[in-house]
């Protein structure tokens, strides 16, 4: 684990920055495997993070951390479903200290893109966008 770390960290993640990040969201407002509550929240000596507790299945997986993700010059979030309503509403409206982890996502000097469908917005107020299909 020491050896692997070391060798992407030195080769691959030094300076990195990624062109997009793409992900969704959970119901409980995670995004890659950074889960509400988990000390991971606070990882900022990595970019790449194993995590053995995941409270969604499978336990053992790895994640970019928020470190990482801050590096990205765009991030870019694709929610879908009424489920998710209360977490996109928190993640768009609350401080970044009190938000859900994707709501925590803020590139450094990147842009951050929302994809939500019509249930996923539900919540949010109608600014005069008009709705893309999916």
């Amino acid at each position: 684990k020491q050896w692997y770390q070391r060798r992407v960290r030195g080769r691959v993640l030094a300076n990195v920055r990624i062109l997009i990040g793409l992900s969704g969201m959970g119901p409980d407002g995670h995004t890659c495997s950074l889960f509400p509550g988990h000390p991971l929240l606070s990882e900022e000596s990595v970019n790449i993070a194993p995590i053995s507790d995941s409270p969604k299945p499978p336990p053992k997986r790895i994640t970019m951390t928020y470190r990482l993700l801050r590096k990205c010059h765009q991030v870019v979030f694709v929610v879908t479903g009424e489920s998710k309503v209360p977490m996109v509403v928190s993640s768009l409206h609350d401080k970044v200290e009190t938000t859900t982890p994707a709501g925590r996502v803020r590139p450094d000097s990147g842009k951050l893109f929302w994809f939500l469908d019509s249930k996923a917005a539900a919540g949010l107020p109608d600014r005069g966008a008009t709705p893309a299909p999916l």
